[in-house]
């Protein structure tokens, strides 16, 4: 994808409040806790709950994604058609690497 973009969203240290602030808006109850790794070691688990589901993912980026993916693929979300693996096995077949300047790698 390349040229000019109307919108350029990259994760960053300020996605992850419009992301929880999405959810909210959508009627998702949000919660955050932690959980101990070890001494002065934490992991933080955002959740999202509505109508009986539950949502948890490590960021409030990762949570709007799981919600975003349920909602438009149902309780089913799990299950992939043909023509869905297809395109994913395509996608990463023609997935470039690019280094820190944003130039194309031959990685070969």
């Amino acid at each position: 994808m390349s040229g000019e973009h109307r919108v350029v969203i990259r994760v960053a240290g300020n996605t992850g409040g419009p992301a929880l602030f999405a959810l909210r808006a959508k009627g998702y109850a949000v919660e955050l806790s932690y959980l101990l790794d070890g001494p002065g070691e934490y992991t933080a688990e955002y959740t999202a709950l509505k109508d009986g589901r539950l949502f948890s993912a490590g960021t409030g980026e990762e949570l709007l994604g799981l919600v975003a993916m349920w909602e438009t693929r149902g309780d089913g979300w799990r299950t992939g058609t043909d023509e869905e693996r297809s395109w994913h096995d395509a996608l990463m077949e023609a997935a470039t690497v690019h280094d820190r300047d944003g130039n194309v790698v031959d990685d070969s």
